[in-house]
């Protein structure tokens, strides 16, 4: 079966900057962790992930973008355009948090005020945070075996 893919990644590549806008007006200058409510996972190196973004990023996001695959059936290649437009969605997302965020400004990407994620870091300068290759790797993998 044929699938519009370029329409695919569109669509949830908006839905993903406009979730950037979201989460820039209820974040403002407390990302992640930093005063929300509810539990935690801690996770090594003294990171977390807190409950809203479980929720919203393990839960609610794959929920609503499987719903083809609901209504359509199983399909692997529906699936994994699906996961290839999500994973990249998430580095999108995040990269347009910077942006759009009115507290924060693009200048602090670099600064310690984004030490609540991992980063790669060549000689102790920060490269890109550690979510953006495994996303990219993701899609790029799903795309190869799953849909190309």
């Amino acid at each position: 079966m044929s699938y519009p893919t370029n329409y695919i990644f569109i669509a949830i590549w908006i839905a993903m900057i406009a979730l950037a806008f979201v989460e820039g007006y209820v974040e403002g200058r407390n990302p992640w962790h930093h005063r929300k409510l509810g539990w935690k996972i801690n996770l090594p190196g003294g990171y977390y992930y807190p409950a809203y973004h479980f929720f919203l990023f393990v839960i609610m996001l794959p929920s609503l973008i499987a719903l083809p695959l609901i209504v359509l059936g199983w399909d692997i290649k529906l699936f994994g355009i699906l996961l290839s437009a999500y994973s990249s969605g998430l580095v999108i997302e995040d990269f347009c948090y910077f942006i759009v965020n009115p507290a924060v400004k693009f200048k602090e990407f670099f600064t310690d005020f984004t030490d609540y994620y991992p980063w790669i870091k060549i000689s102790g300068k920060k490269i890109m945070p550690l979510g953006y290759p495994i996303g990219i790797s993701i899609s790029l993998l799903s795309w190869y075996y799953l849909w190309a």
